[in-house]
């Protein structure tokens, strides 16, 4: 018998969705999860695939987010995933009612702590970094030769690398949105100059996001500004260098990095240490600095009026300060008493007179 191939002669223009996927799935988890799987399995249904990068564009999600829902589906056994070295293979099952399931309650996917507590943010991204599990870290880096190229510059720069060094090196991509050759540069930049601490490396990505390093160019050019930072400095402090050691580039790097301490504040305290003591002193220039940055002064002007209100205070106090008395005592209290000696005399001349006529 002859078999028959069978095919639709026209473009779907509906797509059922059952009763039951509205009734038990749609309130259980976050709103848009429904909506990756209704908007999905349409463009399966019309012959269609899609990316995770797709998806999450569509629905203004990280690639992360995307994963994480269709991890929620999974667990609720209306999907099964497959991954391999080229994609992630999802496969729709039968939407069965709930309590027709064997299946524990719905949890959303686990993730583990990280092992660095993550860097707080607030400028244009997210508060905190975002979490990956290793199965999401390793379909990205399956997915995408950016996402292991990016792995292994931070495995050149730091050696073996774990869970902990891939979502963070690869959050400043997903999440501070810089680009992956980017990334690179600023991985090579920051091993060029021996830094080679992970939460360092992270305070650099934030600062170039921050300060909108979207190409090479922009980042060269960072770069070039930054270390002239260094030389400025360096001639503020009395020395010229062609580079500063590592000692140096540490508490410099704090000032600018760490402290986002504006140049002319550096060496207005650089100057005013030399020329109180007439030579550079760390302790003593991070002190000025410390107190200026404790206080959210950012200008010249500000530092100017600081000190312009500490003189006008140290006046008043001086003004209003007794002068000091001479403790009393009991010969200062004493009242002298003026003796008449010429009554004296008197009166003894005229006792003697008497004494000699009774005599």
């Amino acid at each position: 018998m002859c078999a028959i191939n069978m095919k639709l002669g026209y473009k779907r223009s509906t797509m059922e969705v059952p009763f039951v996927f509205i009734d038990d799935y749609f309130t259980d988890c976050l709103p848009v999860y429904p909506l990756i799987y209704i908007w999905s399995l349409r463009r399966l249904l019309d012959g269609s695939s899609a990316s995770l990068q797709e998806i999450g564009e569509r629905f203004q999600l990280t690639e992360g987010d995307v994963i994480k829902a269709w991890r929620h589906w999974e667990n609720e056994k209306l999907v099964t995933i497959a991954s391999n070295k080229d994609a992630m293979e999802i496969t729709f099952l039968p939407i069965e009612p709930k309590h027709a399931q064997d299946a524990p309650p719905l949890t959303l996917l686990t993730v583990s702590a990280p092992e660095s507590t993550p860097t707080p943010y607030v400028s244009g991204f997210a508060q905190v970094r975002p979490e990956y599990t290793p199965p999401e870290l390793e379909c990205y880096s399956n997915e995408s030769m950016d996402v292991a190229r990016i792995f292994k510059s931070a495995e050149r720069v730091l050696g073996m690398i774990n869970h902990s060094i891939m979502q963070t090196v690869f959050s400043f991509h997903d999440w501070l949105r810089l680009p992956f050759e980017v990334i690179e540069y600023l991985l090579e930049y920051c091993a060029e100059n021996d830094h080679r601490n992970l939460r360092y490396i992270e305070k650099c990505a934030i600062d170039w996001a921050d300060n909108g390093i979207t190409d090479i160019e922009k980042a060269l050019l960072y770069v070039q500004k930054f270390n002239s930072n260094y030389q400025t400095i360096l001639q503020h402090m009395g020395q010229v260098s062609a580079y500063p050691t590592k000692v140096q580039r540490k508490f410099m790097d704090k000032w600018l990095h760490e402290w986002h301490m504006p140049l002319e504040l550096i060496t207005e305290a650089c100057d005013r240490c030399v020329l109180k003591i007439n030579k550079f002193d760390k302790k003593y220039t991070e002190g000025i600095l410390k107190k200026w940055h404790d206080n959210g002064i950012q200008t010249l002007e500000a530092a100017a009026a600081a000190d312009e209100a500490f003189a006008q205070d140290s006046t008043k106090i001086a003004n209003r300060t007794p002068a000091a008395k001479a403790k009393p005592n009991r010969f200062i209290n004493f009242n002298q008493r003026e003796i008449d000696f010429d009554k004296y005399e008197k009166l003894e001349r005229a006792y003697l007179e008497q004494k000699l006529g009774d005599g």
